[in-house]
Order: C-alpha cells, then structure tokens, then sequence
C-alpha cells in the first residue's frame, strides 16, 4: 500500500516538480554564452536557440491543456516529464547550431506540456481559502527555479564542463519524479479527474462570463511580457551585460540570481496572505512598477553589486506580480475549462518567449543595450497595469475576501 501524504506535502511536491522542469532550462543559462564560445559558434545565435526552445513550448502548451479533458494527468505528466529528461541531458554533446536548435526545440515541447499539466491540476484543485498561497508558492518556483538552476550551471560549468551542465539540468526532474512515484500527490489528481466527468466547479462569487473574453486577453498579455523579458533579458542579454560590462563571472551571476530566488522564498508567504485577502491590483500594480524599473536599470549599471542588486529586486517583483494570474483564473473556469485556459496563456507567453530574444537581440545591433532594456522595462508595465484594470473592471474589489472551501 502507497504512504497517506498530507495536502501540504502533495501541493509543496507538484511546485517542487513545477521547479524542476524550470530548472532544465535554468541550468544552462550560464552555459550557453560558453556553449557558443567553445564550438566557435557567434553570439548571434544564442538569439536563434533561445527562440527555438520558446517556439517548442508555445506550439505545446494549448494542446496539452486542451488534452487534459480526455487523458489522466498523472501518466501524461510523467510521460512528457520523462521525454524532457531524455532529451535534454545530451543536448551538451551536439556542436552544431542545427542540432541544438532542433534538441532545443523538442525540449520545449516537453517542458511546456509538463508546466502546463502540472500548473493547471494544482491552481484548479488547490483549495479556496488557500489558492493565493499555493499559487505564490507555485510562482516561486516557476519565476526563481530558473535561478535555483543557474546555481547548479554556474558551479558545473566551471568544475565539470559545458557539456555536464545538460546532464545536471535534468538531475532535479529526476529527483522529483522519484518523489512523486514514492509519495504521490493523490489528492491533486483525483480532484482534476472531474474534468473527465463534465462536472463544472463553480465561478468564484463575482465572477461575471461576460467578463471573461478580456480578462482572459488581459492574462495573454501579462504571460506575453513577462515571458518576453524572461527569455530576452533574463535568459538572453542578461548574462551578456553581466559578463561584458557589470564585471560578473558564471558563478557571481548565479549566486545574484540565487539571491533573488531567497528573496522571493521569503516574500511569497507574504505575497499569498495579502492575494488571499483580495489583494489584486495593489499586488500587481507595485510588483510591475518594480520589476519594470529594476529590468530597465540593469544596462547602465556596471558595478557587480548594483547589478546583483537589481536583479534581486526583478526577480522577487515579477515572482510577486505572476501570483495574481494563476489566483484569477483559479477562481474564474473550473476544471474542464481552467486546462485549455492556462494553455492558452502559457501559449501566448511562449510566443513572447520566442519573439523576445529575436527582437531584443536586434534591437541591441541597431540601436543600444539601454533601448532594448527600456523597451522590456515598459512592455512588463504596460500589460500589468491592463491586467489591473481588467480585475477592477470585472468588479472584484481589491480587499475582497477569499471564501473558504
């Protein structure tokens, strides 16, 4: 007979799983500008294989939201869980740009199906006086599990190599999946099988259908920008200022971004009590501001510590506006629509996952390092303070209570 877990267990275990397919991407972060380097490949193709993966994950996420309605999440998370295993640990091998962009490609596949199934059950079936806390919990690692991972990336790259780095990103996946085959978060899946029944979970008190078609654009429009400056800053020009210009070295810019993942670990708790108490638009609206001003600064500061510094204050800023998303579409669609919903979302931000690097990459040949860190810097606000008042707009005030399960 499998152990009894208690529900904190089964919902720390799905963001913990959440953490782990971050951190495969996450890892390699530190890597990839030596990537380059050591293969004599330009730098001008870290734009192309960061693109390359973002496109595997935007052709996946509304497809496997939508097949959540008819296959058992448990065996189809585990079987994409294990394709973005296998495919990403010898990815460090190839010393093409083709074959990398192609391995690249299909990693996105499987890694935006596992977030989007794994995200979906969890924000659906978490309870209702709790959803702000589990989704805050979830954010930390789906916003700070990238950093976790540079960490990991920033120490192997440097003892064991570029090409052992593929092999420790998918380590943690891994270990997770040990987990859950031990200890299984049986509450979660049995929860989402009324998918399978056509049952409907209510709407949230408030919750108005006419209300729906823009907030869920607004939704689009916030996983867009963030997803946009997470792989064309984050993930792209980031390490390219901190190494040439902020005087950072793949483990110092690892330990910057761990830096913001602690910050935001402490924050979260936080974060989910004040959501939970109905705490929408103030959340956002401060966390933009934040995270806007902090991503935009980043290109002219060249000390080490004011770089770290600003990055600290992005990442726990945008951890803290992603929390408000998952809350608001948790309350709105039950669980037949909550699937298709989040892979919608995850679509569109996947296309601006795509797009970014593409765009910010070229922005920096034709204009300026500063240009295209004010453009990320302006897009992130734009969309959070849509997504502002699209919540007021829908008439939930902004201290509503949470009512409880």
């Amino acid at each position: 007979m499998r152990p009894a877990t208690s529900a904190r267990e089964q919902t720390l275990l799905l963001c913990c799983l959440i953490g782990a397919v971050q951190m495969t991407w996450g890892a390699i972060v530190p890597a990839l500008p030596l990537y380059l380097d050591r293969y004599g490949l330009a730098v001008g193709m870290l734009g192309p294989i960061l693109a390359a993966f973002a496109a595997g994950r935007a052709v996946a996420n509304a497809p496997a939201g939508l097949a959540l309605r008819w296959w058992p999440p448990r065996r189809y998370l585990w079987s994409v869980a294990a394709g973005l295993v296998l495919v990403t640990a010898p990815t460090g091998l190839v010393d093409d740009a083709g074959p990398i962009m192609l391995l690249r490609f299909v990693a996105g596949l499987f890694g935006g199906a596992t977030v989007t199934v794994a995200y979906s059950v969890l924000v659906t079936a978490a309870p209702a006086d709790r959803r702000g806390s589990v989704v805050a919990t979830a954010m930390v690692a789906m916003m700070s599990a990238a950093a976790a991972g540079a960490v990991l990336g920033g120490v192997v790259v440097e003892t064991l190599g570029v090409a052992w780095t593929f092999v420790a990103a998918a380590l943690p996946l891994l270990g997770v999946l040990a987990w859950e085959a031990a200890r299984p978060a049986d509450r979660y899946w049995s929860a989402y099988a009324v998918a399978s029944t056509g049952v409907e979970a209510p709407p949230a008190p408030g919750a108005s259908r006419g209300a729906d078609r823009p907030l869920v654009l607004a939704l689009c429009g916030v996983s867009f920008a963030t997803f946009f400056v997470r792989f064309a800053g984050e993930q792209g020009l980031v390490p390219v200022m901190a190494y040439d210009g902020a005087g950072l070295r793949p483990a110092t810019l690892a330990a910057a971004m761990a830096a913001g993942t602690v910050v935001s670990l402490a924050a979260m708790p936080l974060v989910g009590r004040l959501v939970d108490r109905g705490a929408r638009r103030s959340v956002l609206l401060a966390g933009g501001a934040a995270g806007a001003a902090a991503i935009a600064a980043l290109c002219v500061l060249h000390h080490p510590v004011a770089f770290a510094a600003a990055l600290v204050v992005y990442f726990a800023a945008t951890t803290a506006v992603n929390v408000v998303p998952g809350v608001v579409a948790g309350e709105t669609w039950g669980p037949r629509d909550s699937g298709a919903v989040v892979g919608l979302t995850r679509t569109v931000g996947d296309v601006g996952a795509a797009a970014g690097p593409l765009v910010i990459f070229w922005l920096v040949d034709v204009s300026s390092r500063l240009a295209a860190c004010v453009v990320m810097g302006l897009l992130l606000l734009a969309s959070v303070v849509h997504l502002a008042g699209q919540v007021r707009r829908a008439g939930a005030p902004d201290r509503a209570p949470v009512p409880a399960s």
